[in-house]
């Protein structure tokens, strides 16, 4: 490389360097290592992020709750009170409305066992409200709720004969003792009967199971008759529960004694303890006190659908179809509401008001897109109470498609199947109520009974992926295992279920296990063991129905 040198110039004779223009960049080099800095303490952040919305704060969520509530989805107002509960975990108001969320929920799930796992959940969290809370009157005044409807589940189907029972009846206008509750009574001796009490349309009495069928009773040398509506129970953890129940309401009245809210639940737990003159008192004070109102009450669909529940226990059907429809024009998409006033418009005979009414509930349910099976069964009862029994079938088949694990559905629907002589139908439903069903087993029993297919593996059944566990023996499974022995003893060589009695016998030694007091029980089994050792002749089986589509 050549170097020449003609234009290099080493003199200072060039333009000078201009010290503000240094500070200038003095200035920006060290703006830039602050922000630098700030931005890695998370003081600033850079520029072109996508601009943050506002968090939703406790309010917001409760307003959701509300609105939920409102319009009949008690899921969606559990989870946006939950939420709510996260975001301010002192408001122990919101916990209080969760919990009575839940405690309306339950009504609605298909099983005991569901029911008391629901109730758990609102006992544990109103139990928490108090703790956080102790001299709030709303909450003591909702723990009486939860406790309340938790003492109802605590429910027993069956009692034997020997047992020392207290009843509650009403008469009717052809003179006949209708039973409305019928419990486990510890206080008085076997053998001995108790006088009886009138309380208005009600009759109370102690004494012991001399007889019992499926319709009739006999009590203490009185013949009472029993109704699907009937509730046959043991106390198990109802006296406790019922006792925090009392204790709470008592809270309430205590810390406000003019409450609204606390005067209706205080009535409802009285009801369940058979106190009904201050329960009626108490009822319908408090619907009057709402009704005296010069504006709205936050709670005034409880106060009325309580004094409804009042006057249901009276037998006041008429009356509580009244109030019960006052508190489902307040909050006028609570099915449950609905299923209730069904109910009573069937305890009056009035089976095309009832049917009305539950129709309503799937109505409801459609339009908010729940899939609740509940409608459907209230309806199937209705029309198996009337000895429809096809039609029956139908409505459970839907709650069956709404819930095909549920081995409680498929107990009730094979009951109906039995009744109406489909014993072939009947073994197969039967089968999985009480000994459980593989998802395959499942998804075929779905595709013949519910969509009406013979293909077993039907493209409506594909996203079924449950199995069917069956149901334990006890209480409220007993009637599906002795059908289900009887039905298997019917088909006692027959050429294509070789060795049914087998299965027939098994069934008949588990419930001789545990029902061995139980007359009806013992008479079947009987029965049963008869056919299946050829000492009886077993009825005639007709054939199998053709079947149709469902409409």
């Amino acid at each position: 490389m050549r170097l020449k040198g003609e234009k290099l110039r080493l003199s200072r004779g060039g333009r000078h360097s201009n010290p503000w223009r240094m500070l200038v960049y003095i200035v920006i080099i060290a703006a830039g290592v602050l922000i630098l800095r700030l931005n890695q303490v998370g003081e600033v952040q850079p520029l072109f992020l996508p601009t943050q919305g506002p968090t939703r704060g406790a309010r917001s969520f409760a307003e959701e709750a509300e609105v939920h509530f409102f319009a009949g989805d008690l899921q969606a107002a559990i989870d946006a009170y939950q939420a709510a509960t996260v975001m301010e975990p002192g408001n122990a108001e919101l916990f209080a409305k969760l919990a009575r969320s839940q405690t309306y929920s339950s009504s609605l799930l298909t099983t005991l066992d569901d029911r008391r796992a629901r109730l758990a959940e609102a006992r544990d969290i109103i139990d928490y409200a108090v703790e956080i809370s102790p001299e709030n009157v709303t909450v003591h005044a909702i723990r009486a709720l939860v406790y309340d409807w938790s003492a109802t589940a605590e429910v027993r189907d069956t009692l034997v004969v020997g047992d020392v029972v207290r009843v509650q009846a009403n008469v009717d206008d052809a003179g006949r003792m209708i039973a409305r509750i019928i419990e486990s009574e510890d206080n008085i001796e076997p053998g001995s009967t108790d006088g009886m009490v009138e309380e208005g349309t009600m009759f109370i009495f102690s004494g012991v199971v001399e007889e019992k069928s499926l319709d009739q009773w006999v009590v203490g040398g009185r013949t009472v008759e029993v109704t699907p509506q009937t509730l046959v129970r043991n106390p198990n953890r109802r006296e406790e529960f019922l006792t925090e129940a009392e204790n709470a309401a008592n809270r309430a009245s205590s810390l406000d004694p003019g409450n609204i809210l606390a005067q209706a639940f205080k009535a409802e737990v009285q009801v369940d303890e058979g106190e009904f003159a201050l329960a009626l008192d108490n009822a319908q004070q408090a619907a009057q006190a709402v009704e005296d109102l010069s504006g709205p009450f936050e709670y005034a669909m409880d106060v009325h659908r309580v004094y409804a529940t009042v006057l249901e226990n009276y037998g006041y059907y008429l009356q509580a179809i009244e109030e019960y429809q006052k508190a489902a024009e307040i909050s006028p998409n609570l099915t449950f509401l609905y299923l209730q006033i069904g109910a009573n418009y069937r305890e009056l005979q009035d089976i095309d008001n009832a049917l009305y009414y539950f129709d309503k509930a799937v109505k409801i349910n459609d339009q908010l897109k729940i899939k609740d099976p509940t409608p459907y069964l209230a309806i199937g009862k209705t029309y198996q109470w009337e000895g429809e029994f096809f039609i029956s079938a139908i409505n459970i088949e839907r709650a069956l498609e709404i819930d095909p694990a549920n081995p409680d559905i498929y107990g009730r629907l094979g009951i109906v199947y039995f009744q109406a002589r489909n014993y072939e139908s009947a073994i197969d439903i039967l089968e999985c109520a009480v000994r459980g069903c593989t998802v395959e087993e499942n998804r075929e029993r779905i595709c013949r009974f519910v969509y009406r297919l013979d293909d077993p593996e039907c493209e409506q059944a594909d996203e079924i992926n449950e199995e069917v566990l069956g149901l334990e023996l006890g209480p409220k499974s007993v009637e599906y295992y002795y059908t289900y022995g009887s039905v298997l003893a019917a088909f006692q060589g027959h050429e294509d279920y070789p060795g049914i009695c087998n299965e027939a016998e098994e069934i008949f030694a588990e419930l001789m296990t545990q029902f061995s007091n139980d007359a009806l029980v013992v008479a079947i089994v009987a029965e049963g063991q008869a056919i299946c050792g050829g000492t009886a002749l077993p009825p005639e089986i007709p054939p199998e129905p053709t079947l149709t589509p469902s409409p």
